[in-house]
């Protein structure tokens, strides 16, 4: 009795650790779940992912399924067994996974001589479709004569360029989106008919939307393999659609593809973070509202980030129910439109982050009017940020609001759901104010300022060192100068020396100036580092580049020259713009004269020419307009030197026939070709400076043809 027990006893401890296993490996899922599933075929192996339709979040399942290299696609969730199930490309075969991903192979009892990869289940029947094959479908039931035995559906269509479809949970009808046009197919499974009902606006060229779903009340959701986009379709109401279609969210791209889903689950968000804004801006998860996944460690504003499973929407908002998390954010400046405004942007985290940021300027209850995003993709390291925007001139006064996104996409909406960052909301003021602007030359003109660096010698005179096109603007704020905002381009560069280029503001002290709010772009991107206004000057000096060489590229130029001589087409434009607000406005009376004084300087360790020798006199160098002095930092000892003939302080940049070194032309002037003299290519210039600018005023629209760039 003994040994028979012992034996017994190792019996059945072995079939309990041979069969316990199986039991679990083979175990359907729980309930419905929530989550999507993706196969994606990559590395000679089909990987197996969860998907969190809310922000993208992708997350691998199973990366063995038993089947070695085999390549699995047209997946579906049955929810008659709660398994899934695709079709085996190498054994031509079904698979049904468990909850683990494992698999179990399904030998049609009539194999089929292709592979599929379009799929769903409904009533425990598996339909499957192929382009230009047909649509088929087989029963998934084990008691059924008719299991695993494959019938096509007589006269379907088959003309369909579609990569996955879903049944809709209400309905009853298959639905897919066509890659190349965008169409979205209703499909009867009884006789395989399929009708467009819409277009949803996106396509997938060079790839497909390889992946289908449906949530419980009706949205369509499909994933572009190429970019991992997910769009949702709104198709809640089956007898009435619109094809109204919408970025969601953004997974994982790839180029083999294919999803599936428990249709009867709803979407849910989890570790999700939302605004709190009024709906209409696109808050709430049903109405796509903006929303991340939470990293906790990195991609947050401020100093804390909560996580809500749905918006709260204003005036609940989140921190009623959690910790008051909208802490990333200080406007330190009123909103007054035509003004810049600034803002202190805490990023929390060890990570480089991008920020983006929404306006409602015109208050209709939504950011997708032309000009409210303020802020793109500014990248931010960690820390503390003053950040400058310009609030339009048409931004109507009163109460309105805001939207801030962090996180580690740059280019982002203002709604839609992101993995790893933050969305804070805020309400805003926007000031009443009467603001004009007065132009120099005018709006859309500019003059051009032309400049010879050899000073204090004459050198070639040809006027094309430095050729900066120029415009000024005052922004008047109730009477007064609140603000000179500056924008110019390079027009040429013939010089072999290297300058910067600078504009002071002359009678203007350098402590009337709001440091924090200049803004200083080139080509159109912020410099956030740079600090414009000059040390160590008495008056307002902006330094726009220490080195005007740095700023356009040299591939196609002899000598380092630009569009100065033949073959120097070069098309890769310098331009700039600053805005320069005063902390106190200004009046008229105190303001400087056009075109202010722009000038070049030396930059720092360059060589210059003979009559300088060995030395290098850097920032010391400055070339302005006749009878302008030079700055707190520039050299007046070279006054007099060589072919200077400058008395100062009345007369400066001047030789002995008067001629400057620096000219001001009052339009977008073409400048002689590189080592041609002025006076040859203008022959009138002479008599204009002679003459005080009294005779020939028009000179520069007399030129020698073949002595000017073309």
């Amino acid at each position: 009795m003994i040994k028979f027990a012992y034996i017994r006893y190792i019996f059945v401890s072995l079939l309990f650790y041979v069969t316990v296993p199986n039991l679990l490996y083979a175990a359907p899922f729980d309930l419905c779940p929530t989550e999507a599933f993706l196969s994606q075929y990559t590395n000679n192996a089909t990987h197996y992912k969860s998907v969190d339709l809310s922000t993208g979040a992708v997350s691998t399942i199973q990366i063995d399924d038993n089947l070695g290299s085999d390549s699995i696609n047209a997946m579906a969730f049955n929810e008659t067994d709660r398994y899934i199930y695709g079709f085996n490309k190498q054994l031509l075969s079904l698979v049904r996974f468990d909850r683990d991903f494992k698999a179990t192979v399904l030998p049609f009892k009539n194999p089929p001589s292709n592979n599929f990869y379009v799929a769903d289940i409904s009533n425990n029947i598996y339909y499957f479709y192929r382009w230009n094959i047909g649509l088929f479908y087989t029963s998934l039931d084990a008691s059924d004569p008719d299991y695993l035995t494959i019938k096509q559906v007589t006269g379907a269509n088959q003309s369909m360029g579609i990569a996955d479809f879903a049944f809709h949970p209400i309905d009853g009808n298959l639905y897919a989106v066509e890659s190349l046009t965008g169409d979205l197919y209703q499909i009867n499974p009884t006789d395989g008919s399929a009708i467009v009902v819409a277009n949803t606006g996106f396509t997938a060229p060079g790839s497909a939307f390889g992946a289908a779903y449906f949530d419980i009340l009706g949205n369509l959701y499909f994933v572009r393999n190429n970019d991992g986009n997910v769009y949702r379709t709104d198709i809640t109401d089956p007898n009435n659609i619109s094809g109204a279609t919408v970025y969601f969210a953004q997974a994982a791209p790839t180029n083999s593809n294919d999803g599936a889903r428990c249709a009867s689950a709803p979407v849910i968000s989890s570790n999700t973070d939302y605004g709190d804004a009024p709906d209409s801006y696109g808050t709430t998860l049903a109405n796509n509202g903006a929303r991340h996944l939470i990293s906790y460690h990195n991609y947050f504003l401020g100093s804390s980030i909560d996580a809500e499973s749905d918006a709260r929407i204003y005036p609940s908002s989140d921190d009623s129910v959690s910790i008051n998390d909208e802490d990333g954010i200080i406007f330190k400046t009123s909103l007054i439109p035509g003004l810049d405004a600034q803002v202190n942007v805490v990023v929390g985290g060890e990570a480089t982050s991008y920020l983006n940021a929404w306006f409602d300027w015109n208050r209709d209850g939504d950011f997708n009017d032309a000009n409210e995003r303020a802020i793109s993709g500014l990248q931010l390291l960690p820390g503390s940020h003053d950040v400058l925007f310009r609030v339009p001139d048409g931004a109507t006064p009163g109460a309105s609001w805001s939207r801030f996104r962090l996180g580690s996409i740059a280019d982002i909406s203002n709604n839609g759901g992101y993995v790893y960052g933050e969305v804070e909301d805020y309400q805003i003021n926007i000031t009443t104010a009467n603001t004009t602007y007065l132009y120099y030359p005018s709006k859309y003109d500019f003059v051009t300022i032309a400049y010879e660096d050899m000073w204090p010698e004459i050198g070639d005179y040809d006027f094309n060192d430095v050729l900066m096109y120029y415009r000024v603007t005052l922004v008047i704020q109730n009477s007064k100068v609140a603000r000179i905002d500056v924008s110019g381009q390079l027009a040429a560069y013939g010089a072999d020396y290297s300058n910067g280029f600078a504009i002071k503001l002359p009678g203007i002290a350098r402590s009337q100036i709001n440091e924090g709010l200049i803004k200083l772009r080139h080509n159109g991107l912020v410099l956030q580092d740079e600090a414009p206004l000059e040390q160590g000057q008495s008056n307002a000096v902006l330094v726009i580049t220490e080195n005007l060489k740095h700023t356009f590229l040299k591939s196609n130029c002899g000598l380092s020259f630009y569009r100065t001589e033949l073959g120097c087409a070069n098309n890769d434009l310098f331009t700039f713009d600053i805005t320069i607000p005063f902390i106190t406005p200004i009046n008229f009376s105190a303001m400087p004269a056009m075109p202010l004084d722009p000038f070049i300087f030396g930059s720092e360790n360059r060589s210059r020419n003979d009559f300088y020798g060995s030395t290098m006199p850097g920032r010391a160098f400055e070339v302005h307009l006749a009878d302008m002095p030079v700055t707190d930092l520039g050299s007046t000892s070279y006054f007099g030197q060589h072919d200077d003939r400058s008395l100062p302080p009345s007369r400066t940049y001047r030789d002995k026939r008067n001629l400057p070194w620096a000219i001001e032309v009052g339009s977008q002037w073409t400048p002689a070709y590189e080592g041609t003299d002025i006076s040859i290519a203008y022959p009138e210039f002479i008599s204009f400076i002679l003459s005080d600018g009294q005779q020939n005023t028009n000179w520069f629209n007399h030129p020698i043809t073949n002595k000017t760039y073309q």
